[in-house]
């Protein structure tokens, strides 16, 4: 049985037990193997983060890594809020210089979910009218910069995304590109081999097994480095759960 039909199951089982116990307010943090109980809202989630982060930051298996994909395996499963999640705690070093990058241009929400004016993306970079460098606008607040989908609607080219960030990558530490879902739309799959990493979101008490295992036979397929899976267990997407697939 795969893992990622284990954890989905164990997550199921945890959120009913955590349901009885705590009035449905408990949530979780797996990663290697360890598991921290969190209740309530934004300090524990930020902590969940800066965990990922301290990984990211300081474990020799990351070392080497700069470039990280955040995709789900279909629409309202919580990727967009796991890379902003991620983003900002990367961010949260003082000198992290970090990019968040609207690479899901199929449905943008940078413009309702980030603290920044609406500027030129990635669909005006498509388009020809602005270059690559002219994208990356600042988030002050945060304490990182982002590049968003942008002004209009161009025809989408994942190499030339890629080509994008290639060219601006070296200002930066780390980049963190939010993908549409594997399951629905082949760009993720043309960008996930170009990125050292991927974390694949899937929703514990929505997502159908089929649909994660799909998604996860779709990036291997493509050669994908999949750091670990997010489990979110409930509608407002917070991240309860980070495991190794591999």
């Amino acid at each position: 049985m795969s893992k990622i039909y284990d954890a989905l199951k164990r997550a199921e089982r945890e959120r009913e037990i955590a349901r009885d116990r705590d009035g449905g307010d408990s949530r979780d943090l797996r990663e290697n193997g360890h598991s921290v109980e969190t209740n309530g809202r934004n300090g524990h989630e930020d902590d969940d983060y800066r965990r990922l982060r301290a990984s990211l930051l300081f474990a020799p298996a990351y070392s080497d890594v700069r470039t990280i994909a955040v995709t789900a395996t279909r629409h309202g499963e919580g990727a967009t809020r796991v890379a902003i999640g991620l983003a900002r705690a990367l961010a949260g070093e003082g000198d992290t210089r970090v990019l968040l990058v609207e690479a899901n241009l199929r449905t943008p929400s940078f413009a309702q979910k980030l603290p920044v004016a609406k500027a030129p993306g990635l669909n005006d970079f498509l388009a020809g009218e602005a270059s690559a460098p002219s994208l990356i606008a600042p988030v002050r607040e945060w304490n990182l910069s982002a590049i968003s989908a942008g002004y209009r609607t161009a025809v989408i080219d994942c190499e030339a995304i890629a080509t994008a960030i290639a060219e601006i990558m070296n200002q930066f530490d780390f980049v963190i590109l939010d993908l549409p879902p594997v399951t629905r739309y082949a760009d993720a799959t043309i960008l996930a081999p170009k990125v050292d990493g991927v974390i694949l979101v899937v929703e514990a008490d929505r997502t159908p097994v089929g649909d994660a295992e799909s998604a996860k036979k779709s990036l291997d397929r493509v050669g994908a480095r999949i750091f670990g899976v997010g489990l979110n267990r409930r509608r407002h997407y917070v991240p309860a759960t980070l495991q190794a697939l591999l």
